[in-house]
């Protein structure tokens, strides 16, 4: 993997492939949800895309169900997501835009709309994390061999019950510096993360930090 001096996003565009579209899985799994926004810099693009497609999903599900949204902050919102599956997406310096599956903690989404939200679809019993804040940051590097690596290493690290985000810091075609938002501490979430495929490794000597990847690999 190529070393990276500075945290800067990449100048050409990365456009990551969309998986086979599926079913709803109900109205807690929302896929397909559109995401754009223009900021100052990628980063800060994603996060307000990000922010824009969890209230669309949630829209979404409100509808589904016959109910009737109350008036959410972003943090409210995303409180009640489990989790954030990144269908497509391309970043540039200033704008992302991409296509998300939002996936809510059902109990957590009844607590708003009532008792019409189902706990089906493979959510019944939600990681007790899930929905919890982030309270830790760590910068982390990794290094993949291809694009569906990198795919399903984001993938594992979204579906950990310590992972509350993933934001991409920078990113080339081998390997990325990311900023991982924890619900435990780093040394928990290693070892939780590890029964996900994953292995997040703290710096040894002569390291420059984290280090995180899918396990054997």
């Amino acid at each position: 993997m190529r070393m990276f001096t500075r945290l800067l996003l990449v100048a050409i565009p990365l456009l990551f492939a969309a998986p086979m579209a599926g079913a709803q899985d109900g109205p807690l799994r929302q896929t397909g949800v559109e995401a754009e926004a223009t900021a100052a810099d990628g980063v800060q693009a994603r996060t307000q895309a990000h922010a824009q497609a969890r209230r669309a999903a949630f829209a979404r599900l409100a509808a589904a169900i016959g109910a009737t949204p109350p008036s959410l902050s972003d943090a409210q919102i995303e409180a009640m997501v489990a989790s954030l599956i990144i269908e497509q997406e391309r970043i540039t310096q200033t704008r992302y835009s991409g296509r998300l599956t939002v996936v809510f903690n059902g109990a957590a989404v009844r607590g708003v709309l009532g008792g019409a939200v189902p706990l089906g679809g493979g959510l019944a019993a939600p990681n007790p994390l899930a929905g919890t804040p982030a309270n830790n940051f760590i910068e982390v590097s990794t290094s993949f061999a291809s694009l569906n690596h990198w795919l399903d290493l984001r993938r594992r690290m979204l579906a950990a019950g310590p992972v509350a985000s993933v934001d991409i810091l920078a990113i080339a075609v081998d390997g990325a510096r990311l900023r991982l938002g924890l619900r435990v501490p780093a040394t928990e979430a290693a070892a939780q993360l590890a029964s996900n495929g994953v292995v997040l490794a703290p710096p040894g000597l002569g390291d420059d930090g984290w280090r995180v990847g899918l396990g054997g690999g």
